[in-house]
């Protein structure tokens, strides 16, 4: 190479049927020295293998036919051969075609010119080869991650990676970013804490319930009824009560409260009453008129409890006195905001009674 430059830089330009194919000519400059040596290069190339083929041709005419098959390992005898290709000319946009290479292999209903697929009056002068379409290769995942089970499996690894995510904090809840694990507990802490206060303040209590000792109950005289036989006594009245709701910071609203008075030495209950709807105002002693049906059944007149109501509320003869009357009073409380039913109780000794019977009664 160094010699080839030494040479070119002091030799004059010359004819090219004065070249020797293996002695590369010279060029006016560097550019075209460089390209002339390339292409005299090829040539030599060229020259000598003809020269090699024409050497070893068996019958001396330069076709190298059955030895150049003979030393050619690359092909078998008598194959078919491909056409020669030039690497330049594809470089420099000359070579054959593609379609003018294959288009006797090709058949006639695998290649169509441009002109019979694009529309009329286009300009297109490209060839297109109709070329068919492979199959989806799917492999056995694939497979697996298009069915039923494969979805659902994918469907729990997203629901478990989003749990994970959450847990490290990397991720919102309920589509807010900013609300991860740590900012909704304390939204949480907080948000019962102000539920519990709220609750302390807005749920009922149960109400306490006492007698008013000046008149603990009333009775409707036209409706009081003695018998000895059978033995029983029935009559209507009034419970009047004092209501203690100051433990409740709102007013008690009552669905309803079911009363029972039972007479304190027998325990045995004589007088039932049904508040219904009722709404008491926040306070300490709450007047409550609580109406009750007292009612008693017995064996015979010798019965205590039956006793106890009669001597209580009898003629009251010159000379002799009266003896006083003893309760139990049980409420049973509804009351809205509440889940439970509370009940109270309170008792009172010391109970005139409000009526007198006459004096030819039982």
């Amino acid at each position: 190479m160094s010699d080839f430059y030494t040479r070119s830089s002091s030799a004059q330009a010359r004819p090219a049927s004065t070249w020797d194919l293996r002695d590369p000519a010279p060029a006016a400059d560097g550019y075209d020295t460089l390209r002339s040596y390339h292409s005299d290069a090829r040539a030599a190339s060229r020259y000598d293998s003809g020269r090699y083929g024409a050497e070893h041709d068996g019958d001396g005419d330069g076709d190298d036919d059955g030895d150049r098959h003979a030393r050619d390992p690359y092909y078998e005898h008598d194959e078919e051969r491909d056409a020669g290709f030039d690497v330049r000319a594809d470089f420099d946009g000359t070579g054959p075609r593609w379609s003018e290479m294959q288009a006797p292999r090709l058949k006639p209903d695998d290649y169509r010119p441009v002109s019979q697929q694009m529309p009329s009056g286009s300009d297109v002068k490209e060839e297109l080869v109709s070329v068919p379409v492979l199959g989806p290769e799917w492999k056995r995942s694939e497979l697996h991650e298009m069915s039923k089970r494969g979805r659902s499996e994918a469907r729990h690894d997203a629901r478990r990676s989003a749990w994970l995510a959450w847990n490290r904090g990397q991720r919102g809840t309920c589509g807010v970013p900013w609300l991860t694990r740590r900012v909704l507990t304390f939204v949480a802490f907080f948000f019962v804490a102000a539920l519990i206060v709220t609750l302390y303040f807005v749920i009922p209590r149960a109400v306490t319930f006492s007698f008013y000792t000046d008149s603990p109950f009333s009775v409707d005289n036209s409706t009081v009824v003695f018998n000895r036989s059978p033995t029983n006594f029935s009559f209507t009245g009034d419970l009047n009560l004092l209501a203690d709701t100051s433990s409740s910071y709102l007013p008690v609203h009552f669905s309803n409260a079911v009363a029972t008075v039972y007479d304190l030495s027998t325990m045995m209950a004589i007088a039932t009453g049904d508040l219904g709807n009722y709404k008491m105002p926040h306070g300490s002693s709450v007047a409550v008129v609580f109406p009750v049906t007292f009612s008693y059944s017995a064996a015979n007149d010798s019965d205590t409890t039956w006793l106890d109501m009669y001597d209580a509320c009898g003629h009251e003869w010159t000379g002799t006195t009266r003896p006083d009357l003893k309760f139990r009073l049980e409420i049973r409380q509804s009351i809205i905001g509440m889940a439970t039913h509370a009940t109270t109780e309170t008792q009172i000794t010391d109970v005139t009674c409000p009526f007198e019977l006459p004096s030819d009664s039982v």
